[in-house]
């Protein structure tokens, strides 16, 4: 008899940081381990992963990381677990094993005992057999994953549209049903955070007819600049096959999508590509397509930079055309319509492909349906998303004939325990469930306390003081300098320097050379400092004293 539990890490309620944990009969499988970038962050806050205490106390349970494709909220948590995780086995495709090969690289890991391997055909695993399925995406290597039981299936599906895209994968369902062996499929694991658009995704996923007439209309000597998210590379062949059709160079204005384009043309040398040229060059060249790239917020940001004359390559012209495709995720509406406002203030030249215009490959309403209605599962389990999509999806289940009870809208560490695949409780819900802060190449080296001090940073500015200290009688020579940043105004000046000064007079006065303590005067002066000037003018300034001996 198997005892199944299913939760997730990380990825419910939320867009980003996808991590679930398959347990059947005691042995762990770790599907995905990806990040999320906050949103509206000001703080310094680079990253967000999921909290994985849990792993850390289950090492020897842990059969493997199981990962399904090389989107950041899919996968670029993994160095980070491998930093804190002995021995771990990774299972991917190979186009995704290279993918993250060369993320983990740029970390410094102490433990080289991990291994990245290829998984492509049934893999025994004890009592549990895993069959990668091709399916089709935005970056090539796209796999589902299959876990045959003798008692039946368990399927975990993300990230995929329903058709064929060439070199981007295709989806087969009759591939897909050939992995259960004549068995019932008693768990679908699904990604139904689009469950609220309309139609099937690949109807929606092709933008050429909708943007080439910008290129038939757009002079040979002007240039086309268009926006998108890194990880559409299905998207973004479109527009290279645009630009080699109109006889266009192109330029990638993006990192971490000229790693990956560079991979996909070393793959497949086959495919017919433009002309690329250095992105030092975006300035001086006057016909190309500058392909302008990131991740999420990032994309923004970047259009932002440039559109404010603070990127040191690009600069907008008023006779650029501007394609933007990147509809904004829940949460970002507001970033998204003041980066088109910034970019019309440079050129009028402007046209957008919107959420009703554009599908990301991830499955939508009619997709969701056809595949719960082919495979007939059991339990359908909805992830990867805000919670009212879930739920929208449970709905769509509902209607074609499942039994609600059967359909299991969690959230992050809400467990799901089922024995012989029978539901036995959804109560019990994990410790510890909650996010990690990433800031640079670290895990967890920001506190609380951190980010409140960078708040007030961000919004009542900083003040530095320094004074010469003579070594032997510990007293101040010469004036104290004051130097600030964003604190102090023609209006306050006056009124900031008394305090400071008089503050720093005090500590010195009448005391002798036993009596005094660099260190203690130095934190009294922060602390006191800061407090009288959020007396006096309702600012509460970042205060650094620096005492320089001699």
């Amino acid at each position: 008899m198997s005892k199944i539990n299913f939760f997730a890490l990380g990825g419910l309620d939320e867009n980003g940081k996808n991590s679930y944990i398959l347990e059947i009969d005691q042995k762990i499988f770790i599907l995905n381990f990806g990040t999320k970038v906050p949103i509206n962050s000001h703080n310094g806050i680079d990253t967000l992963i999921c909290n994985f205490d849990y792993l850390e106390k289950r090492q020897k349970d842990i059969v493997g990381l199981f990962l399904s494709d090389v989107h950041n909220e899919s996968f670029s948590g993994i160095p980070w677990l491998l930093m804190k995780l002995k021995n771990l086995k990774v299972y991917t495709s190979a186009f995704n094993k290279i993918v993250l090969i060369d993320r983990i690289s740029k970390y410094d890991i102490p433990n080289n005992n991990y291994e990245v391997k290829v998984i492509n055909k049934e893999t025994d695993f004890g009592n549990v057999k895993i069959t990668p399925i091709e399916v089709a995406g935005s970056l090539p290597g796209q796999i589902a994953f299959n876990f045959f039981t003798n008692d039946g299936n368990i399927l975990f599906l993300t990230n995929f549209v329903d058709g064929d895209l060439g070199p981007y994968g295709k989806t087969n369902i009759e591939k897909i049903k050939s992995a259960f062996k004549n068995k019932e499929l008693k768990i679908l694991i699904m990604d139904s955070g689009r469950s609220n658009y309309p139609g099937k995704s690949i109807d929606k996923l092709w933008i050429t007819k909708k943007i080439e007439y910008k290129f038939k209309e757009t002079p040979q000597d002007k240039r086309i600049i268009v926006g998108l998210y890194d990880e559409d590379m299905i998207t973004s062949h479109e527009v290279l096959f645009l630009a080699k059709k109109y006889n266009r160079p192109v330029i990638t204005y993006g990192r971490n999508y000229s790693q990956l384009i560079n991979l996909v043309s070393k793959i497949n040398v086959s495919l017919n590509w433009p002309q690329f040229i250095d992105y030092r060059n975006a300035n001086e060249a006057k016909n190309a397509v500058v392909l302008v790239t990131g991740a999420i917020e990032r994309l923004y940001l970047r259009f932002l930079r440039i559109a404010s004359n603070n990127d040191l390559y690009l600069k907008f012209r008023n006779d650029d055309a501007v394609i933007f495709i990147a509809p904004p995720v829940n949460g970002l509406e507001v970033n998204y319509a003041l980066t088109l406002d910034e970019i019309a203030r440079h050129t009028s030249n402007l046209i957008e492909l919107n959420s009703d215009q554009y599908y990301s490959c991830n499955p939508a309403k009619d997709d969701i349906k056809h595949f719960i209605k082919e495979l007939k599962p059991k339990y359908f389990i909805p992830v990867q998303g805000l919670y009212r999509y879930m739920v929208v999806a449970t709905q769509d289940a509902r209607d074609l004939g499942m039994n609600l009870n059967n359909c299991l809208v969690l959230q992050n560490g809400k467990i799901a325990e089922f024995e012989n695949y029978e539901l036995k409780s959804q109560k019990h819900t994990m410790k510890n469930i909650g996010h990690l802060i990433i800031d640079g190449f670290g895990i967890g080296d920001i506190s609380s306390e951190v980010i409140k001090e960078r708040e007030n940073l961000g919004r009542d500015g900083v003040i530095a003081l320094s004074v010469l200290i003579d070594y032997k009688k510990k007293m101040p020579i010469g004036e104290l300098q004051i130097n600030s940043y964003g604190s102090i105004t023609k209006d306050n000046k006056e009124i900031i320097y008394n305090i400071i000064n008089t503050l720093f007079d005090k500590e010195f006065k009448g005391k002798q050379t036993r009596e005094i303590n660099l260190k203690n005067i130095q934190e009294q002066l922060r602390k006191s400092i800061k407090r009288k000037i959020y007396k006096a003018i309702d600012k509460e300034p970042l205060v650094v004293v620096t005492l320089y001996e001699i």
